[in-house]
């Protein structure tokens, strides 16, 4: 999967969420649950390099599953 493409999902995944106060760990859970670890990795990796290129709950949620991989 292209890494623009799970950009694009992992900021829709934390808009969703109703209650903006949780999308952090919402969007932790969603991305554990139902993303594959080669995801989340190239999700990290990009991070990295990248770190304006996400909203900021996914950028902390990121963080909180891949914490070697995101810099603080």
């Amino acid at each position: 999967m292209r890494t623009a493409s799970l950009v694009k999902m992992a900021n829709q995944i934390a808009a969703s969420v109703p209650d903006q106060g949780a999308a952090v760990d919402q969007t932790a859970a969603h991305l554990r649950l139902f993303w594959t670890p080669t995801m989340i990795d190239t999700l990290a990796a990009h991070l990295h390099d990248h770190p304006g290129s996400v909203s900021a709950p996914v950028r902390e949620a990121v963080r909180q599953l891949r914490p070697e991989q995101v810099a603080p």
